[in-house]
């Protein structure tokens, strides 16, 4: 309840305040946190050794600068009231939308496929604001009151929250309608039904959900990010990938294997761009590198 309650003060506390002041009090929070979490410190420099090499220039800052970075995510999200046709047209600037369109018009829906990168909320709150019928499969929280505010806060841009426990239904219902459904790929939270790809050359545990439900929908995958502009904190970058269109060739395993390593690949590509922005305060990947099978 103490949770939900300060939740709820700073959402109060990032509408009443400008954006730009706002982000510099959350830079200032998490920085305790920075502090404080020695652990997350040390496991989050393992990552980006994989991601960026371990003699990168100025490595040991990049931990803080992820904290940094995740401080203004939240108060973007905590503003998502003032997210609007305006905003969008003033601060984030979308290439190949036509990606999207295009996988569309066949008329089986889009997975639209995502990372714990930059602003992952805003790819369905722009979609939703853009007039796109917008779902996104998301986690259930344990306090319900939270698990409705998170619902709310998603909603409220036109977006229809599906929750893990009941998305393969739902989502299914969706793409039939020729909707998009949105998922997040680099993580499987089920810790058991994934599959193993390779990730920066070691093995990653992927969700195999996006690749069943292209296969057996026919719905293209289209990977997308939005990601903070690196110069000005204030603007971002709504980046569509091309469609990864389902491939049938009678091994269902294979190709689920297949359209798996494709989109992998793609994240991959985008977290190698913008690492500081990759949200994953945990070990990714056992120590030593790991044989993909």
């Amino acid at each position: 309840m103490i949770l939900y309650f300060l939740y709820r003060i700073g959402q109060s506390f990032a509408l009443f305040i400008p954006r730009k002041l706002g982000y510099r009090i959350g830079v200032f929070i998490t920085g305790f946190k920075f502090f404080f979490s020695r652990g997350e410190r040390r496991a989050m420099l393992g990552n980006l050794k994989c991601i960026v090499g371990k003699d990168t220039p100025d490595l040991v800052k990049y931990p803080r600068y992820i904290y940094a970075n995740f401080g203004r995510y939240l108060v973007d999200f905590f503003r998502a009231a003032k997210v609007d046709k305006q905003f969008v047209q003033e601060f984030i600037k979308i290439e190949n939308l036509d990606y999207m369109d295009e996988a569309l018009k066949k008329g089986n829906g889009v997975i639209g496929l995502t990372a714990h990168l930059g602003n992952w909320e805003l790819c369905a709150q722009v979609m939703g604001i853009l007039g796109y019928k917008m779902n996104a499969v998301a986690l259930t929280h344990t306090n319900s009151k939270i698990d409705d505010f998170f619902s709310e806060q998603r909603q409220s841009k036109g977006v229809n929250v599906i929750p893990v426990g009941v998305s393969v239904r739902k989502c299914f219902a969706a793409l039939k309608r020729n909707e998009i459904v949105g998922i997040l790929g680099d993580r499987d939270f089920s810790g058991e039904n994934g599959i193993q790809v390779d990730f920066f050359s070691k093995t990653m545990l992927a969700p195999k959900g996006p690749a069943v439900l292209s296969l057996r929908t026919k719905a293209a995958i289209v990977p997308a990010f939005v990601i903070r502009d690196e110069n000005n904190d204030l603007y971002f970058k709504y980046v569509f990938e091309q469609p990864i269109y389902p491939e049938y060739t009678g091994d269902e395993q294979a190709d689920i294997r297949k359209i798996t390593e494709q989109y992998v690949k793609v994240i991959e590509k985008i977290i190698k761009k913008y690492p500081k922005q990759w949200f994953i305060f945990h070990e990714f990947w056992k120590a030593g590198k790991s044989e993909v099978v």
